[in-house]
């Protein structure tokens, strides 16, 4: 079983990256290829052996259709985890929606 794990968009994780910098490192001014290069390390480090997949939530066409655009895009299959991470906002963390995918109803074929 894999679990994907849907993320906010690379801008907003960036913002966040850069304000966390600010206050760890007062006067340091981060440039956002240092924030693009961290995520990116972050991302390789988790997506590269234990079936996890990291996935930026502009990277997903809709939505509405999370799971579907999982398992269309990304081949998520039945019996897959996906936690779906909200923004973080007023210094609280962001919400996390867990849920597992189920099997889809075959599509029936279109009449000839």
């Amino acid at each position: 079983m894999a679990t994907f794990v849907v993320i906010p968009p690379r801008e907003c994780l960036e913002n966040a990256l850069a304000e966390f910098l600010g206050r760890i490192l007062p006067g340091v001014k981060s440039s956002p290829a240092v924030c693009e290069s961290f995520l990116a390390s972050l991302e390789f480090e988790a997506n590269r052996g234990d079936d996890t997949y990291f996935v930026h939530r502009e990277d997903l066409p809709g939505q509405r259709d999370t799971v579907g655009d999982l398992i269309d895009l990304f081949g998520a299959e039945e019996g897959d985890h996906i936690l779906d991470v909200g923004h973080a906002s007023g210094g609280k963390p962001a919400a996390v929606r867990r849920c597992t995918v189920k099997g889809r109803v075959s599509e029936v074929p279109a009449a000839r």
